[in-house]
């Protein structure tokens, strides 16, 4: 992930220094690698090496803290809250099988029987034990578009009678449908940095936020740069144009001319206009109609974390699948997790 530094904060951008400050700390909590837990700088320190008022800096903390990226020590400082659903807990359902894991990895090689084998082994005896207890599962998005591809990602990790639904966040800020769905899942899935957001609108404790990374095609396409172009990146959200200098350069850093700006900026097609390339978060695909047919543009989507998947989602579905197994005495079944994804069912909106 990217430093933040005197650099990430632009005082000539039209975008108060206190909105630049939290769309790059909101990102890099929710999008980042750092480990929970880790101590942020001291108000002061972080102010001092950005070059703004400490007021500034506080705020910024205070807001994440209510937003459960950070939390605040009492005379320790602000430490990287600890993930409300994590899986590294030993209480967690995967623990408890790593060891007998082992044991059939050890018993599969000393038969001969390679790690390949036993995985399909596995994978068909799942599909013979497919679980009867369907979990109803909704996934808030921020658009509709990259929602869709982003419920297409997490399928695979789903059990075959899951059912998923896709709504937006705007449409949970009024009472209806989308917000019914939503009390009614047994769990809610939404990014990490507007999980406590999500909480809020719906007034529930099944929200679980999930991590997300740049794409493997975002990266390939920035990798690709040629260091001698013009890059123009904008943003939809105004919040966000400090984060777009350095995630370009995260995996393009031989490109030294970025330019910034966001979807409904005044100099937007000054700026497009001048550069050759053209990078737009997702939101902003009006963008791509606005860019000279010479010129390449590409956007620039994130993807679900494959190890967050495996690491968060499975866990905390086989502890829900279990518990309704629990209360339920006459259910059958079992709490393995099916191997194929479910289908998408229609949100509300759509219908």
């Amino acid at each position: 992930m990217f430093p933040i530094d005197a650099s990430s904060i632009d005082k000539s951008l039209p975008v108060p220094v206190g909105t630049q400050l939290h769309g790059l700390l909101s990102y890099t909590l929710a999008f980042g690698d750092l480990p929970y837990g880790t101590k942020l700088q001291s108000v002061r320190q972080l102010a001092a090496e950005l070059g703004i008022a400490p007021m500034t800096v506080s705020q910024v903390y205070q807001q994440l803290r209510d937003e459960g990226l950070i939390e605040m020590r009492q005379g320790l400082g602000a430490f990287i809250a600890r993930e409300r659903h994590s899986a590294g807990d030993q209480d967690q359902p995967i623990n408890a099988l790593r060891g007998d894991i082992e044991k059939v990895i050890g018993k599969a090689e000393a038969l001969g029987v390679s790690t390949m084998a036993l995985v399909s082994m596995i994978n068909a005896q799942a599909q013979l034990r497919r679980p009867s207890v369907g979990l109803t599962i909704v996934f808030v998005c921020i658009f509709e578009g990259p929602g869709r591809d982003y419920v297409e990602q997490i399928r695979p990790a789903l059990g075959a009678n899951d059912s998923i639904t896709l709504v937006t966040l705007e449409s949970l800020r009024a009472a209806g449908p989308q917000r019914n769905a939503c009390l009614a899942a047994d769990v809610v899935l939404t990014f990490m940095h507007r999980e406590a957001e999500v909480r809020a609108l719906v007034g529930t404790d099944n929200v679980l936020g999930l991590r997300f990374i740049p794409s493997q095609r975002t990266r390939q396409n920035l990798a690709g740069l040629d260091p001698r172009m013009r890059v123009a990146a904008v943003t939809h959200f105004q919040e966000y144009i400090a984060i777009m200098r350095p995630s370009v350069r995260e995996f393009a850093p031989h490109v030294a001319d970025v330019r910034v700006t966001w979807s409904t900026s005044p100099d937007l097609r000054e700026v497009i206009g001048g550069c050759d390339v053209v990078i737009y978060a997702s939101g902003a695909d009006h963008i791509a109609d606005l860019v000279r047919g010479n010129v390449q543009c590409f956007e620039y989507r994130h993807a679900p974390d494959p190890g967050a998947l495996d690491t968060t989602l499975v866990p905390h579905l086989t502890a829900l699948r279990q518990r309704r197994i629990t209360q339920e005495p006459g259910a059958e079944g079992s709490v393995a997790e099916g191997m194929t994804g479910a289908a998408i069912q229609p949100s509300a909106e759509q219908v």
